[in-house]
């Protein structure tokens, strides 16, 4: 007997016109001052009629601070919020002019405690149908009308057929009182299902979607009886009370109060649909949605916020972040608190710093006004833009043992900075070297009577002080995640394997010439798999035993630090065709050494990372100076899925169409579930000679075709089956196995999206 499940992916693709939210520079606020600038953001890129929904909010700000709005010409609160008033959260409707003129009208008001002020706007386009809670960043969709009425499985299973900006949608979780008032307010229905069951044990009630799902809310029937503590639960008196066994879905606004009751599968209810998955609304990572943040600060507060600036398909939020310092010649960690980034790759750790300033074995040099012209400060060279400064050595003498350490200098009111060691004479002068493309204002000085100008000098008496300046430890950061070998296998793809095989093709022989396929110098480094600073046929053989499993990169670790690239954005910019090879190109999930500032509060770091392997770029960060290197284009293919149970094996059958395009390489991720299911092998279906391969890496299966020697193209009469046997005899192959990823490249080395039917 043959049972035969087909499964229809839906692929849904967004496309950008340029919206986007940008943020002022940060600043530090008084503390205890109401009314304070905080203009700055604004709005792009949307249409000018369009209403949009705009989300702006303090992130975990100090105690008694909060923002209001100046002007609020043309904005609809949000359900829930109201305009007027100091506030840490509000979300507004309006046009972009109008939501742009409040922002330009932003107040902050700060309390008497120090800390971070981390504003953070958002906007989209607000869709009709829909209604967004600012509380958690989540979007709603009511559906009341009689026609969309049903039962409660049915709206479980409808629900996750929708997607919504990127997201696919789920039946409605209720969790705290804010949401459960947020569905008060905004659903104009009674008897509303929402995702809590006890259809597996009978008053055991847990919740059904979303990502809580599986949680257990409460473990008896009864309106308190089993709750379960910090789960939230708002059962209506005597419920849920388990009538006739068969009372095992929940609905909220019960008859119109507001508060829970559980009813049977056959009534007709309305239902949301919610979407959005974080609990940070700053985590949001909706499509057609956009964010930015700025954090200044209440008070004088020394901070550090890291930028890591990863390719469009990273999914920033799953990396975390611990702040390391260095101690006794090794780096630790300052803390066991690790920071997960934001969906922009944003983290800020000021907490975590460790402010303990250490000696840095140089000198500073201060002064006060005196009677002997010990100091003398020669003409201006304006072609090197410095002064020479002389002390007088019996100064210096007996006091500072090396005076080649003296590297700060305050000079009256004329420097107070860095200063370059030039010589030293214990008869004569030590001079030092101050940089600066301003002049000194002498006459303007309030110490101008302790200046004397003379022929090509000027002399100040001045006496000195010496001592030894203190610095920031230095500090390194350290980026972690799980599932490191399931995201290394969906960056480094068929793709990857075939443009560096070109490449190898077209001149990139020795690995020093200008390549014909490569664009950028960053192309090359991920392409030298094996580091000697070489790219070459060496390099492209360890990629398709990648691909093909024979050899993994890495040795298939779990470790970041085996495929991870760092480096300040300023170094990875610098990056060419040309010096490509004389940059550092080791892996590594750490980066330091991070100097503080001893000078500025405001310490922002940004990093971009690339991976080893990445040769086109689809995960890897672009350089400023370059154009997007935007090997994938809107062109498809398809490949049909087809599951069959047949003499006891599960046979997973995906044969290719490849339309209009000459494919030359194609994989799969094919996910099963190795609790029920144990490979057996996969057989192959194709033409000419390309190498095939079906890998077993443990729950998934890579599979896949690469032709490299530019002679034939797959074409529709590619397959492949994957055979698998049962762990126990079964005819129900529902949820199984599952595609996830998929990849594709054409003869000209452009990747394709693979559509599933």
């Amino acid at each position: 007997m043959r049972f035969i499940l087909v499964t229809l992916f839906l692929l849904i693709s967004f496309l950008g016109f340029g919206q986007t939210v940008s943020a002022p520079d940060p600043k530090s606020f008084l503390q205890s001052t109401n009314g304070q600038d905080a203009s700055g953001f604004v709005l792009n890129g949307f249409g000018a009629t369009e209403t949009l929904l705009a989300s702006i909010s303090l992130v975990n700000p100090p105690t008694g601070t909060t923002f209001y709005l100046d002007r609020l010409d043309g904005l609809t609160p949000a359900s829930g919020f109201t305009l007027p008033g100091n506030k840490t959260r509000l979300v507004v409707t309006g046009t972009m002019a109008n939501i742009n003129i409040a922002l330009a009208n932003l107040k902050i008001n700060t309390g008497a405690i120090k800390g971070n002020v981390q504003i953070s706007v958002a906007a989209t386009v607000n869709p009709v149908g829909f209604f967004y809670n600012g509380v958690n960043g989540h979007f709603y969709r009511p559906l009341t009308a009689t026609a969309d009425r049903t039962t409660y499985t049915n709206a479980r299973s409808r629900s996750l057929a929708t997607t919504f900006k990127g997201q696919q949608g789920y039946l409605v979780t209720i969790t705290s009182t804010s949401e459960e008032e947020f569905i008060r307010v905004n659903v104009p229905a009674t008897n509303v299902w929402f995702a809590a069951t006890d259809e597996v044990i009978d008053g055991r009630w847990v919740i059904d979607a979303g990502p809580e799902k599986g949680t257990v809310m409460k473990t008896s029937n009864g309106q308190t009886a089993g709750n379960i503590q910090g789960v939230y639960n708002n059962w209506c008196p005597g419920e849920p009370n388990g009538s006739n066994g068969s009372e095992n879905y929940a609905v909220a606004k019960w008859n119109g109060a507001a508060c829970w009751n559980d009813l049977s599968n056959n009534w007709n209810n309305p239902y949301v649909i919610e979407y959005g998955t974080w609990t940070n609304p700053d985590d949001a990572t909706f499509t057609e949605f956009y964010t930015n943040s700025v954090i200044h600060s209440n008070g004088d507060v020394l901070r550090a916020q890291f930028n890591f600036e990863f390719g469009q398909n990273i999914n920033e939020t799953q990396f975390t972040t611990r702040l390391l310092a260095q101690s006794n010649n090794q780096y630790l960690p300052t803390t066991n608190v690790t920071r997960t980034l934001n969906g922009l790759g944003r983290v800020d750790m000021t907490s975590d710093l460790d402010t303990v300033k250490v000696s840095s074995g140089n000198i500073r040099a201060t002064t006060t006004t005196g009677q002997v012209e010990w100091c003398v400060i020669y003409e201006y060279e304006a072609s090197n833009q410095r002064y020479r400064i002389g002390i007088d050595s019996r100064e210096v003498n007996g006091i500072v043992s090396n005076p080649s350490t003296i590297n700060n200098l305050q000079l009256f009111d004329l420097w107070n900075g860095p200063v370059t060691f030039n010589s030293y004479d214990s008869n004569g002068w030590t001079e030092v070297y101050v940089y600066t493309s301003t002049p000194f204002n002498f006459s303007g000085s309030s110490f101008a009577s302790f200046i004397r100008a003379g022929n090509g000098f000027y002399g100040l008496r001045a006496e000195f002080g010496f001592s030894s300046t203190q610095n920031y430890k230095q500090h390194g950061v350290e980026l972690n995640t799980t599932n490191v070998a399931t995201l290394y296998n969906n960056i480094v793809t068929v793709s990857d394997v075939f443009l560096a095989f070109k490449e190898v093709s077209n001149r990139g022989l020795l690995g020093n010439e200008n390549g014909l396929e490569f664009g950028s110098g960053v192309q090359f480094m991920n392409a030298d798999v094996d580091g000697n600073g070489i790219f070459n046929e060496a390099d492209t053989y360890q990629l398709i035993q990648h691909l093909t499993g024979s050899e993994i990169i890495g040795n298939g670790s779990n470790n970041l630090s085996d495929y991870m690239k760092i480096l300040p954005k300023s170094e990875y910019d610098a990056i060419t065709k040309l010096n490509w090879n004389t940059k550092p190109n080791s892996t590594t999930n750490t980066y330091f050494p991070i100097n503080l500032s001893t000078t500025s509060l405001l310490n922002t770091f940004t990093y971009d990372v690339f991976w080893k392997g990445d040769v086109n770029m689809s995960h890897s960060a672009l350089q400023a100076n370059n154009a997007r290197i935007d090997t994938k284009t809107s062109s498809e293919i398809n490949a049909y899925i087809i599951s069959e149970v047949i003499n006891n094996k599960v046979i997973v059958t995906i044969t290719l169409d490849p339309l209009q395009e000459a494919v030359a390489g194609t994989q799969f991720q094919l996910n099963y579930d190795n609790n029920k299911l144990k490979f057996e092998t996969v057989e192959f279906k194709t033409k000419g000679n390309p190498t095939n391969y079906g890998n077993n890496r443990g729950n998934f299966i890579n599979i896949g075709s690469l032709i490299t020697s530019g002679n034939g193209m797959l074409d529709n009469t590619t397959e492949y089956k994957i055979i698998f046997t049962p762990l126990n005899n079964t005819t129900d192959i529902l949820g199984l196995t599952s595609i996830s990823e998929t990849d594709a490249v054409n003869s000209n080395g452009v990747q394709l999206n693979i559509k599933i039917k």
